[in-house]
């Protein structure tokens, strides 16, 4: 069933939310499993002798491996049955260590050597996980070995958004539904950091399957938004009507709507240079913002067209905190302590960062008097912090009192005083 799996689901879902959590996500978990995980994970890797799942890093058992067999499982079309090889059984099937029982995989061979079985979710034609018997000595260990379901989960999402791209510019609907695509009353609008903030999970995906339309549906996205900037200003609106390219909404800021747009801009260059016009694009972008939006250490919202002699905004926004860890990714230290200095007077005057904060009354915006624990301005702290000491640590500064090895800083205190200020006001 080409719609089955674990997303074929009657359900609306974001291009961006679903982008960067649940396609990232996997993404990343695939690449950690790959990077680190051991070839097979063991019973005794996952529950302890009191039968709790084991948490952190755990020692790996040190079993002789005595024998070892694979069988291939894969059919032509590169799929597995599993009525061809054996029962449907649950994870849950597996003991404990500590429980006395005599496991066996749930396999219709009898042989004496080890048999990989697959347990397949709903009995659908996916092998997402694979659990294995190996024979070690007298004794028979249940293990895990990574069959790289993670990226075939990656695969499977990204596939089910390609078609929000399929839009006269190229830049995409905000909202699919993992069945039947694009709703039929679904807005073309679409806000710059939702159709602009999504070429890194998209070319990763792409570089790791060797299916090269998701990154090519998502760099044109970007280089569509970038050529209908404002030529006078090399600035953004925050809204714009995806079939027409026309801006629905001038307002132009480095806030809500926009931010990742610009973060996406840098780190995919960072990651991908060999696509070396995302550094041309971030250059020209930084610059507009840097000579337009810009005042002083604060940075306003203003119009895409007619920068400071057009309506501005003078608010400070929380999801505008990760600017300054962005500028340190460019060498920008000064305006990057600068800004981020500001940022933190509002978090001493109010103990804790508001959604919207106008820096001219020294106020909180209506609406915007709660704090929905964004991790923004500890980040920016965390880059300022290494930058300080350098990546390897540094002679300079102050010892931690827990560790004469280790640097620390004046950013990594605020980034503590913020949290121990989280704890005091918001713990129930």
């Amino acid at each position: 069933d080409e719609v089955g799996g674990l997303f074929a689901v009657n359900q609306d879902v974001s291009l961006f939310e679903t982008t960067i959590r649940v396609l990232g996500g996997l993404l990343s978990a695939h690449q950690l499993a790959e990077a680190f995980m051991a070839d097979r994970v063991t019973v005794e890797e996952v529950w302890d002798s009191y039968g709790e799942i084991l948490l952190g890093n755990s020692t790996r058992s040190n079993y002789p491996i005595a024998t070892e067999s694979h069988t291939e499982l894969d059919r032509e079309d590169g799929l597995v049955n599993a009525d061809e090889t054996c029962r449907k059984f649950d994870v849950s099937d597996i003991p404990s260590p500590h429980k006395e029982s005599s496991f066996q995989l749930p396999c219709e061979s009898d042989e004496f050597h080890m048999e990989e079985c697959t347990y397949l979710q709903h009995q659908e034609k996916s092998n997402l996980k694979t659990i294995n018997s190996t024979f070690v000595g007298n004794e028979t260990t249940t293990h895990w070995i990574y069959d790289g379901f993670l990226l075939s989960l990656a695969q499977d999402i990204g596939s089910r958004l390609l078609c929000a791209f399929e839009t006269d510019t190229g830049i995409p609907y905000g909202t699919v539904n993992l069945l039947y695509g694009v709703p039929k009353d679904e807005t073309p609008v679409a806000s710059l950091a939702g159709a602009g903030t999504l070429t890194l999970e998209f070319e990763l995906l792409s570089r790791l399957t060797g299916e090269g339309s998701f990154g090519e549906a998502a760099k044109l996205a970007t280089r569509a938004l970038w050529t209908r900037r404002s030529l006078g200003l090399n600035l953004f609106g925050k809204h714009i009507n995806t079939k027409s390219g026309q801006w629905t909404e001038y307002l132009s800021g480095i806030g809500s709507n926009s931010d990742s747009f610009y973060e996406y801009l840098i780190k995919h260059y960072l990651l991908f240079p060999d696509d070396s016009d995302f550094w041309l694009m971030f250059v020209i972008v930084y610059s507009g913002v840097w000579e337009n939006n810009r005042l002083g250490d604060w940075y306003a919202d203003i119009d895409m067209n007619h920068g400071l002699d057009g309506h501005v905004r003078q608010v400070f926004e929380s999801l505008m905190a990760f600017y300054p860890g962005m500028q340190v990714l460019l060498g920008e230290l000064t305006p990057s302590a600068k800004t981020l200095n500001s940022f933190f007077l509002v978090r001493e005057f109010l103990g804790l960062l508001p959604e919207r904060f106008n820096f001219v009354h020294w106020k909180t915006e209506s609406g915007g008097d709660i704090h929905p624990l964004r991790p923004e301005l500890l980040e920016s702290c965390y880059f300022l912090h290494l930058a300080t000491i350098g990546l390897q640590g540094s002679d300079c500064g102050p010892c931690s009192k827990t560790d004469s090895n280790h640097r620390t800083s004046t950013w990594l205190w605020a980034a503590d005083f913020a949290l121990q200020a989280v704890s005091k006001l918001a713990w129930t």
